[in-house]
């Protein structure tokens, strides 16, 4: 290696340090929590809830608060400005909703509150005044183009940071009605195979009893397996879970189920495609170190790949609902590359500010290559732990207690030093 190709080299390692360190602590400007709010549909209904909007770089800013979608007539405002200072680190907006005594189709409507953050001189310029603002909508977090008067009468377009609140109302279906969704925890050949029949009664009656038949059929569509759950009930407006188990004596591929689900002289179905054998890369364990209710909890997942070649683009996405099916969390950790049958760490991060204890729902996916394994996580959140079950008893997943969460970074920056020394020894040694 020639001494040019060293030095950009050792220039490149440098670069990749500094983006490492700069991205660890990266926060994004605004932050609402919870994400979505879910109302039951009653004729008539008035009810006022709120969210908390979070200023995580503790600066100094004012927001304006509107609502979208299809709700937007039933929702209210007292104000539509929030104004932040340097020591508010947070602020809880409050809402009304009037309903009117009929909402058609029934089904779920949503709902969109806004909160987007104006420019410093946006008031200095314009007055009370709100001109239009153009949105370009990513995902849950809007980019917003403010077009102003600005300063000496020119006129401006600037971009901001915006964050959504969800409204979602479930108007019930007359009689009974069955939402159905299909999850499944593959296996390799020789083991077992779950599938959850996942059941929301959308209806305005109960449900006195669900039980699915699930095909499963093979390459060329024909069914090569059938089995039953057991039966369950359902309340209005609640939902339910029914499970199916198949053991895998299948050669390794892909198949598809197909579940039907008789409830109370009706029928409905869901179905999915899944793996059995070749699942490339699995969760072993999570962990959350060193966790206090409100501060930001970490998540070490702990992956293990399956496959005899190298695995690009691995990374974690988990959501975390609560009990009425409201978004509270919904983040990613970083993607990375896994050698055949390494076992590695991914680290994913939950802001717990606002978070009560109690019972959640998790779902994670993990994504490799072009391929989604999903896990469904019964969470536990305490004052100083987090628990969490694997659905269907896959695994067990418990909080403990670390000393400091920056060791892998400093670790990792340790090495990368390390190396960088070693290659300008060995090079000066040879050079002599």
């Amino acid at each position: 290696m020639s001494r040019q190709s060293r030095v950009k080299w050792m220039t490149a390692t440098l670069v990749a340090l500094l983006v490492l360190i700069g991205s660890s602590g990266y926060v994004q400007a605004l932050g609402v929590t919870p994400g979505r709010s879910t109302i039951d549909f009653q004729p008539g209904l008035e009810v006022t809830k709120s969210f908390t909007v979070t200023n995580n770089e503790n600066k100094q800013f004012n927001a304006y608060i509107y609502v979208e979608d299809e709700l937007g007539e039933y929702i209210s405002f007292d104000t539509h400005i929030i104004a932040f200072s340097e020591s508010d680190s947070s602020k809880t907006f409050t809402y009304s909703i009037k309903l009117p005594e009929r909402i058609v189709p029934p089904g779920d409507h949503w709902g969109k509150i806004v909160v987007m953050e104006l420019p410093s001189d946006f008031f200095s310029a314009e007055g009370d005044d709100i001109l239009e603002a153009a949105l370009t909508t990513m995902g849950d977090n809007p980019v917003g183009l403010i077009e102003y008067g600005g300063t000496e009468g020119k006129t401006q377009i600037m971009a901001t940071v915006a964050v959504v609140h969800q409204v979602r109302l479930k108007v019930p279906y007359p009689g009974k009605y069955l939402q159905l969704e299909m999850g499944v925890q593959e296996a390799v050949p020789g083991e077992s195979v779950k599938f959850f029949v996942k059941m929301y009664n959308l209806g305005k009656e109960d449900i006195a009893k669900a039980q699915a038949t699930i095909d499963i059929l093979g390459p060329t569509n024909e069914v090569i397996a059938t089995i039953e759950t057991g039966p369950s009930s359902i309340k209005s407006m609640e939902k339910g879970e029914l499970l199916g188990v198949w053991k895998a004596d299948v050669n390794p591929g892909m198949y598809h189920a197909a579940a039907t689900t008789r409830y109370d002289g009706e029928v409905g179905k869901a179905e999915k495609t899944f793996y059995v054998g070749n699942m490339l890369v699995d969760v072993i364990d999570i962990s959350v170190k060193d966790f206090s209710l409100g501060s930001v909890a970490k998540f070490d997942i702990l992956t293990e790949s399956k496959w005899n070649q190298n695995i690009g683009n691995v990374y974690a996405h988990m959501v975390i609902n609560d009990q009425n099916d409201n978004k509270m969390a919904d983040f990613k950790s970083a993607s990375m590359d896994m050698e055949p049958f390494e076992k590695a760490h991914l680290y994913a991060y939950w802001d717990t500010e606002g978070v009560m204890e109690g019972d959640y729902n998790a779902k994670l996916s993990l994504h490799y290559g072009d391929r989604v394994a999903e896990r469904e996580i019964m969470t536990k959140v305490g004052l100083n732990s987090i628990r969490m079950d694997f659905a269907g008893g896959a695994g067990l997943v418990t909080s403990e207690e670390d000393i400091l969460e920056q060791y892998p970074v400093i670790l990792l920056v340790a090495v990368l030093v390390a190396i960088n020394f070693g290659w300008f020894l060995y090079f000066r040694k040879r050079r002599r």
